[in-house]
């Protein structure tokens, strides 16, 4: 049983997890405009490394409309970004 469970966590954690060449443009550039706002870095300084969660919801359970993205900044802090598929901010946060 203890197999099947672990199994079934994974499978739920993985859920939400997506490819990068899913997540919308949009949302790409305003987490990496933020990233390097956040890291007072210059512009292409950040970096999204591929790692995108879709159907993130902002407050309690279920799917909601946002992605939530890791950018990669070279010297800086990396970022944790929610956005919304047309570029809108929700949250930039330090990943970890």
């Amino acid at each position: 049983m203890k197999h099947f469970s672990f199994a079934l966590s994974a499978l739920l954690l993985s859920a939400g997890a997506t490819a990068a060449a899913d997540v919308p443009e949009a949302a790409v550039n305003a987490c990496l405009k933020h990233a390097n706002a956040y890291n007072d870095a210059a512009p292409g300084t950040a970096k999204f490394n591929g790692s995108a969660e879709a159907n993130v919801a902002l407050m309690g359970p279920g799917a909601g409309d946002y992605w939530r993205l890791l950018v990669d900044v070279e010297g800086g802090t990396d970022i944790s970004c929610t956005v919304s598929a047309d570029g809108k901010t929700i949250m930039v946060n330090p990943a970890g």
